[in-house]
């Protein structure tokens, strides 16, 4: 249903574990699947207690990373950002190019809920998508879009059967030629 999104470089391995492994619990409580692009990342982290997660790969494998993240971004629900108030350059362009191609973002900000903090990522994500902490959030999340989704579920399966039936239809013919 929802990505996270949020930064991650030079912060502590654990950290970062430690807070998507939260918001993954608190999602599923609602029956929420979450996708956390991080985890084949983890990878190529330092394992040790206090390792931080590098900000320096070579082009490759950066080039590697964002075209997995564009790739999961373009076949979620929603994107869902842990760390709204200390926005990393990765987490605002994925989170931009989500809400440019429909998908709304939902934040985790509560030092610009508190109004402590504030520029243009409180503008570009509408108020009523940010909140305090994951709780809410997911609250949120579960309200206003897995209910719609339950409600339209019999339209939208009958939208992806049509054009999977097409595709097969496609391909088998592919096939023969």
């Amino acid at each position: 249903m929802s990505i996270f999104s949020g930064k991650m470089s030079n912060r502590y391995v654990e950290d970062v574990k430690s807070e998507r492994k939260r918001a993954t619990n608190e999602l599923a409580k609602y029956g929420i699947r979450a996708v956390d692009p991080a985890a084949s990342e983890e990878l190529l982290w330092d394992r040790n207690k206090r390792a931080k997660i590098s900000a320096k790969f070579t082009r490759k494998v950066m080039t590697s990373m964002v075209d997995h993240d564009l790739f999961l971004i373009r076949r979620s629900d929603a994107i869902l950002v842990l760390t709204g108030d200390v926005v990393s350059e990765g987490t605002l362009l994925e989170w931009r190019y989500a809400q440019i191609i429909g998908i709304p973002v939902i934040m985790i900000a509560p030092e610009r809920l508190k109004g402590n903090f504030m520029g243009w990522v409180n503008i570009l994500v509408p108020a009523d998508h940010t909140f305090p902490d994951i709780k809410s959030a997911a609250r949120f999340i579960y309200r206003k879009y897995v209910k719609r989704h339950l409600k339209n579920k019999a339209y939208f399966d009958a939208a992806i059967k049509n054009a999977t039936d097409a595709v097969n239809k496609g391909a088998n013919k592919h096939k023969r030629t």
